[in-house]
């Protein structure tokens, strides 16, 4: 097991496979880099492959600080400048788009070259500016303190909730999602949440594509507006699937990925 150290002290957790362009895989809230295990495999056949367990989730260090957006980005950033990556290809899905936005807006470019959005708003927060959002504040703050009173219960509806195909064993991945601690990641719902990031993605320079699943709990509609406000954005969406559409459909997940990583 990969480890890397933070500059406040924090021990990330980090995987690598494959050879060739680099492909970052960011996971999405409360999940780690396990749920990519469908992905990994074969893009690692045809890029250098890294994934990593963003603080306080999976298999990195279980922490109170840092609970914010903006953290988790520079941590990023302190990943790929340790590891001496350039060329860069940003995968993040849910939670790990806004992530990557933020990373954009501290850090531009640098060791980036592309971007992979899947399946998140610019706004996820449900507003009279923002109607079609997932959640309102009052439910937003229900959640987090839900995180308080029966953390597996809250974190176990909301992944069975993300999956289409409901005879999935998903008790692999419901076991990396209990490893959180409610001190951390419900704060850190709560930053992610209600943070905008429609004037950052207009002003995203490089190649991006953003992949939709049209039975998401997210109005798809959004995350295509998303595209639309990329100045080098594209557009995929997955009829059949929803928020876990690369876990659901894999194989075409996984050649999307590789034709435009390799374009």
């Amino acid at each position: 097991m990969s480890y890397f150290e933070t500059n406040d002290n924090v021990k990330l957790y980090y995987s690598e496979s494959g050879q060739g362009q680099n492909l970052l895989l960011v996971h999405g809230y409360g999940c780690s880099g396990k749920y990519f295990e469908r992905n990994i495999p074969e893009l690692g056949q045809h890029f250098h492959v890294i994934t990593v367990d963003l603080r306080g989730h999976g298999n990195s260090n279980t922490v109170n600080s840092g609970a914010r957006i903006s953290r988790l980005a520079t941590d990023i950033h302190e990943l790929l400048t340790q590891l001496n990556l350039t060329n860069v290809t940003y995968l993040g899905w849910s939670m790990g788009c806004s992530v990557g936005w933020s990373y954009w807006d501290l850090f531009q470019n640098d060791r980036l070259s592309k971007f992979i959005f899947v399946d998140e708003p610019a706004w996820a927060l449900s507003t009279k500016e923002n109607p079609s959002g997932l959640l309102n504040y009052q439910a937003t703050l229900d959640f987090c303190k839900s995180l308080f009173t029966n953390k597996e219960e809250a974190l176990g509806s909301f992944i069975k909730g993300i999956v289409i195909d409901k005879t999935l064993n998903l008790t692999d991945l419901l076991a990396e999602s209990n490893k959180g601690k409610a001190d951390f990641i419900a704060p850190l719902f709560y930053n992610h949440m209600v943070n905008n990031w429609s004037d950052v993605i207009k002003t995203i320079t490089i190649p991006s594509l953003v992949i939709s699943g049209k039975k998401s709990f997210f109005n798809w509609k959004l995350v295509k507006q998303v595209s639309d406000e990329l100045p080098k954005g594209q557009f995929e969406s997955f009829a059949n699937v929803g928020h876990m559409l690369f876990y659901e459909e894999a194989d075409r997940f996984n050649k999307l990925v590789t034709n435009f990583v390799q374009a």
